[in-house]
């Protein structure tokens, strides 16, 4: 998963954040949906250990990469919120910042 800063100030100051699978990529807000804290303890980490799941560091929920659902944890069932991407020349382009 790579980070990155808010985008004109419109991510609240969260930042997002992109978990590549294969040829796919995934875009979400740095935000998790339990308490609306930052996901990451250590900056830039996302994953659990086996790299399947995006895992909150804080308290331990765990979202499907694809869908951003949390599947496991206080906040199961709610969803990270994705940002809209596509990828250009292998690059990853946010489409346009959230109003």
């Amino acid at each position: 998963a790579r980070a990155f800063d808010s985008v004109d100030g419109k991510l609240n100051g969260t930042g997002g954040f992109v978990v590549r699978r294969g040829t796919q990529a995934y875009c979400y807000v740095n935000d998790c949906p339990h308490l609306h804290i930052t996901l990451d303890f250590v900056p830039g980490r996302f994953m659990n250990k086996d790299a399947g799941l995006i895992q909150c560091a804080n308290h331990g929920a765990r979202f499907e990469i694809e869908t951003g659902e949390c599947v496991w944890g206080p906040c199961r069932g709610d969803a990270l919120t994705s940002l809209p991407i596509r990828i250009v020349n292998g690059t990853v382009v946010l489409e346009a910042p959230p109003q």
